[in-house]
């Protein structure tokens, strides 16, 4: 056969498939879902951060959380009596760990809180707001968090330390996810396509 089949276009000129054929549909659903975990996530870092302000300002670590720690302390079989942790606490107080943690925090969890009711109206402004957000407080969390493990070696059992060791971790851990999240309605195409969506108007030449 000296006919062959071919399905290329022979003319230059010929009508392309539009793009918007192959253009991701938007998905609302996503960043809205993410914004509503940005948020839950934003008031648990204010109140961290709110808990460790408190205690910066404080001379005398409160007697009822006092009482609640040595108290799990005791039923793990470590030995810390009321007045060693009182000296850890005004060592902490001092050299900032409480401050760095504290304010990180309450500055972060308040941008992703705000960010997250953005991102919740699919403004693409939320989305930077959060990341910002998180970024900071993954830092000072994880930074305060490590300052007061550093106290806590040339004070207190190295039961304690440890347990403070894995709880920076925990902060980092935390926040990373909080961080990944942010970031997510970027990196999606879908959910990045539905972010301060606006209505263009196309006129088509006859």
């Amino acid at each position: 056969m000296k006919d062959e089949i071919s399905i290329r276009m022979s003319n230059e000129d010929a009508i392309a498939p539009p793009e918007m054929l192959f253009a991701p549909r938007p998905d609302k659903k996503g960043p809205k879902t993410i914004a509503i975990i940005l948020v839950m996530g934003s008031i648990l870092m204010v109140l961290v951060g709110w808990g460790d302000f408190k205690n910066s300002m404080a001379d005398d670590f409160p007697d009822g959380d006092l009482d609640a720690i040595l108290g799990n302390y005791q039923n793990q079989d470590i030995n810390v009596t009321a007045e060693e942790y009182q000296e850890y606490h005004d060592e902490v107080r001092e050299n900032g760990a409480y401050s760095v943690r504290g304010y990180s925090l309450i500055i972060g969890g308040i941008l992703v809180l705000v960010g997250g009711i953005m991102l919740f109206r699919l403004n693409k402004l939320g989305v930077k707001l959060s990341l910002a957000g998180s970024i900071i407080g993954l830092a000072g969390g994880f930074g305060g968090t490590w300052m007061m493990a550093g106290v806590s070696k040339d004070m207190l059992p190295q039961e304690v330390t440890t347990v403070t060791e894995l709880m920076s971790y925990l902060c980092g851990v935390c926040m990373a996810i909080c961080v990944a999240l942010a970031a997510l309605p970027l990196l999606n195409s879908s959910a990045r396509a539905a972010l301060n969506q606006s209505v263009t108007l196309v006129n088509e030449e006859e």
